[in-house]
């Protein structure tokens, strides 16, 4: 252990984690000091120095370590693991010392001299001069902003991790502080020599415990300043790479001399490959043929058990160069892609042409797409080879009390991590080409001072291409056969999204042009050749239906989509014709039977389910019937020919309607009679043939009865009629003193006898005796 401050080493920030984690309960932090280490005032107030203090901390455990290995051994069993326990602590308290002097060192080189000021020097420089920069360079640049980037990370994880490990700590150190207080406290009331040395070497041991935890405190404290610090700088230094980077983006330019120099890297790693794939190919074939001994040997009776192991080592080890001679087949395709990358990005840097840009784009964004299907294939073979390392370790951890067995075991663990090396090779080398891939495709974007005014062509040009791409999307293929000559020929047709839109359009076109055409002949079937309307638009919407037919089959044909493709819902439709639309069917068919048989027209006023109303229209499906309160109602064809319909106007509009009237007792009846018929003559609405009569009904009981009968339109409003004609008789009747009675009864008393009377006294109630 050395002496000075000069040869300290810088021991990690692991080992202080690993000591706070190792240390018992019993040697958590304590906050309190012994009242002899208690600073005084003035050296309180004086202003001290965290390395000389550290210092002199670090040689006063240094002292009493020495002191501790020179001491004589214990005489008990419970003294040797105090004096071993105290030992323990000193040694770590050392180590704690040391960590924080290393902790200091590099706070003070990093407020003296940031890390970051070298390399934001060198940047500086390689982009002092002026535009084009060269596309390497910038590389290098963007490279060293991932570090940051990362670097940025594990401090921020670091940072968590330590004030998770304080929390942590505080708590220990307040339980170490209530055992210190109960320890003094048990040494104040404790009598007899032996007694009170074991409480006095209990004290130290909780001194020693609470110095370690000062000093651990102290540890985490500078390991948090220094991390806070290094995050500082980094931060800036991100901040500045980002303001150069775009500031340079827009100007890099990748020269022939720089594509070449690449190409010839690129070529020499395809080359060293080419050798790798040889040498493996050769590997192979020996053992292949080793292996082929080997199954000669352990089919025979008398093969060991370590013959059979030693086949399956060489079945492993064949497998073992099947994956490596795969993997070097995909790191040859990726080489051969990043070549052709750097070539397109040439081309795309260079270039001023949008379309040109544009191809490039398309070419890179094919490569990344390829590139990102193949990834997901090398990571679930990684996966899967990590899986099969793991289990083998722990077989080989478990390890058997055979030497062969156990080397047999590590020679198999060894050929599989061979495998996972070479999945690995291979992600690391796909991870580093498609992070170039979405670089590039960043800087062929609209930013860069390169685009200048064509920006808009090429968002034209990328637009068109996405959107050929979409129209030309192919969402299902079908096939076609056709009998030739005897021979059946299929032909295979790709129902795409822009024959399917295109068919669409063209038959919403071609809808409305036969919609069109069918309103003209409904008009002139009426008008010219006196067709009758609602036989016209039975017509007109057959005609649709045909049309419509006749107009997809078309335009299938036209667009090339062969009936074919909906073949496959041949059964599905048949099943939900054959159950969801019975009710339509049955519907349409009732619609086409009124229509023709005109049992039903529009304007008749019929009486269906307790409603009345008049018929508004009759369509292949339903009718609608508007009441007389202004309600209308959509009534299923099937209705009219399933319930009694009553159609108020199916041959004559003509209804009788009838008026009761009473009169009283001992009035003229015929006079009256006259003057109720004269009523119903002057009123206009009410037809002279058959002409209005009156009835004289019955007797009443409060008046003798009478009937006006009349005959009048049904299209007139017959409750008004009524209104007007009650009007009338009530004066004419009035003014000939005939009066309309109300109901009247008659009561009789019977004399023949005296009635009973009876006196109730006040207060009882009525019926009670007297």
């Amino acid at each position: 252990m050395p002496s000075s401050n000069s040869t300290r080493p810088r021991l990690p920030l692991i080992v202080l984690l690993v000591t706070l984690f190792a240390l018992p309960v019993h040697a958590q932090f304590p906050f309190l000091k012994p009242k002899a280490e208690a600073p005084t005032a003035a050296a309180a107030a004086e202003p001290v120095d965290p390395r000389t203090k550290a210092e002199a901390q670090l040689a006063e455990a240094r002292r009493q370590q020495e002191a501790g290995q020179t001491k004589p051994g214990p005489g008990s069993d419970a003294q040797g693991l105090l004096v071993s326990d105290r030992q323990r602590i000193l040694d770590r308290l050392v180590i704690a010392f040391i960590e924080q002097l290393s902790l200091l060192d590099e706070l003070d080189e990093l407020r003296r001299s940031p890390p970051e000021d070298p390399r934001k020097q060198a940047l500086t420089a390689d982009f002092a001069g002026p535009p084009p920069y060269s596309a390497l360079r910038v590389d290098a640049v963007r490279d060293e902003h991932e570090a940051v980037k990362q670097r940025l990370q594990r401090l921020m994880a670091t940072e968590r991790a330590l004030e998770t490990l304080k929390a942590g700590q505080v708590e220990e150190q307040r339980r170490a502080s209530e055992a210190i207080r109960l320890a003094e406290d048990k040494l104040t009331r404790t009598k007899g020599q032996e007694e009170v040395e074991k409480g006095r070497q209990t004290l130290e041991m909780a001194t020693l415990r609470r110095q370690l935890a000062e000093a651990n405190l102290a540890n985490i404290g500078l390991s948090q300043n220094r991390s806070a610090l290094e995050m500082k700088g980094l931060k800036t230094f991100s901040t500045e790479i980002e303001h150069l980077l775009a500031r340079v983006l827009p100007e890099q330019r990748l020269s022939k001399d720089e594509l070449e120099q690449q190409q010839a890297l690129l070529r020499k790693e395809l080359s060293r490959l080419n050798s790798e794939v040889d040498a493996v190919v050769a590997a192979n074939t020996r053992r292949a043929a080793e292996r082929e001994r080997l199954v000669k040997v352990v089919a025979r009776a008398d093969s060991t058990a370590q013959e059979a192991r030693q086949l399956q080592l060489v079945e492993a080890k064949l497998e073992t160069e099947r994956i490596q001679l795969m993997t070097l087949t995909w790191l040859q395709i990726l080489v051969q892609g990043t070549s052709d990358a750097w070539a397109q990005r040439y081309v795309g840097l260079q270039s001023e042409d949008a379309a040109t840009r544009q191809a490039v784009i398309t070419g890179l964004s094919q490569a990344r797409a390829e590139l990102a299907s193949r990834k997901q294939i090398f990571e679930e073979l990684q996966q899967a080879a990590r899986a099969e390392v793991r289990d083998q370790e722990l077989r080989v951890d478990v390890g058997t009390s055979d030497a062969t067995s156990a080397a047999y075991q590590a020679e198999l663990l060894a050929t599989m991590k061979e495998r996972l090396l070479a999945y690995q090779r291979v992600e690391r080398i796909s991870s580093r080409l498609q992070q170039q891939l979405e670089r590039w495709l960043d800087d062929f974007g609209f930013q860069g001072k390169s685009a200048g005014s064509e920006d808009w062509k090429l968002v034209a040009l990328q637009l068109a291409q996405t959107m050929k791409g979409i129209w030309n999307f192919e969402m299902f293929a079908v096939e076609d056969s056709t009998l030739i000559d005897g021979k059946t020929v299929t032909v295979s047709y790709g129902v795409t999204i822009g024959k399917s839109i295109g068919a669409l359009l063209l038959f919403l076109i071609g809808y409305w042009l036969f919609a069109l055409l069918a309103r003209r002949l409904q008009r002139l079937m009426v008008t010219r050749f006196k067709v009758d309307e609602q036989v016209a638009i039975v017509v007109r919407r057959w005609a649709m239906i045909a049309l419509g037919l006749v107009l997809l089959v078309f335009i299938l044909n036209l667009a090339r989509i062969p009936l074919t493709a909906f073949a496959f819902m041949g059964g599905a439709l048949a099943i939900g014709i054959g159950f969801g639309t019975q009710t339509i069917i049955k519907n349409v068919i009732s619609g086409i039977i009124i229509l023709f048989e005109r049992k039903i027209r529009v304007g008749d006023i019929i009486a269906l389910g307790g409603m009345t109303g008049r018929v508004v229209a009759v369509d292949l499906r339903a009718s609608t019937v508007r009441g007389f309160d202004g309600v209308e109602a959509v009534v299923p064809n099937s209705s009219f020919l399933e319930n009694q319909v009553v159609n108020w106007t199916y041959s004559d509009t003509r209804r009788r309607r009838e008026i009761r009237i009473g009169i009283a007792y001992g009035s003229p009846v015929r006079e009256a009679a006259e003057i109720i018929i004269g009523c119903a003559e002057d009123h206009g609405q009410v037809l002279k043939k058959p002409p209005p009569e009156v009835y004289f009904e019955d007797f009443g009981d409060s008046a003798l009865l009478m009937v006006l009968v009349y005959w009048g339109e049904l299209a007139n409003d017959s409750r008004r009629i009524d209104s007007d004609l009650r009007f009338a008789i009530e004066k004419r009747l009035g003014a000939a003193g005939i009066a309309m009675p109300f109901p009247q009864r008659d009561v009789h008393l019977a004399t023949s006898q005296p009635l009973a009377v009876r006196l109730a006294p006040a207060g009882e109630s009525g019926g009670s005796a007297a």
